[in-house]
């Protein structure tokens, strides 16, 4: 019953997590990238960022524990490998490595000025990069689970 019901944490914390991620980049990058003004852009930006993180720290974190006991459960695998080194990639941009990206990005050198159109471009197909190695860890989630 405990393995169960990790596996249902695990599962409703993937789909959430990996769901928000879909979620910036398939609509909230878009949306932006159409927007004129630099500061609404970076407003919007924030805005849905700030909300986004909160949940899916909480979901990396669920996923983390509920997969680290599966792991325990049903052993390693190439595909338990696939999903460490995404959910470690996740980890590390939640909690810290997206900050410093963020500040560098965000920091106008002096004297010029942002190009947030460009900035904007730049971190979307940084999301799709992510987005694609969230499914390929799904994929391995799946091959562990079913095959």
């Amino acid at each position: 019953m405990p393995y169960i019901i990790s596996l249902i944490i695990h599962v409703f914390s993937i789909v959430v997590w990996i769901g928000g991620v879909a979620f910036v980049t398939m609509i909230v990058f878009p949306m932006i990238q159409r927007t004129e003004s630099s500061l609404e852009q970076v407003m919007m930006f924030q805005g849905v960022e700030h909300k986004v993180a909160k949940i899916a720290k909480a979901m990396v974190i669920l996923a983390g524990l509920s997969g680290l006991y599966l792991l325990y459960e049903k052993g390693f695998s190439a595909g338990a490998w696939i999903m460490i080194v995404v959910w470690t990639l996740y980890v590390s941009l939640l909690f810290g490595l997206e900050k410093i990206i963020f500040k560098k990005v965000f920091t106008k050198p002096s004297g010029e000025e942002l190009d947030t159109k460009k900035i904007f471009f730049v971190l979307q197909a940084f999301h799709w990069v992510i987005l694609a190695l969230s499914f390929t860890a799904i994929a391995a989630g799946i091959w562990i689970g079913h095959g």
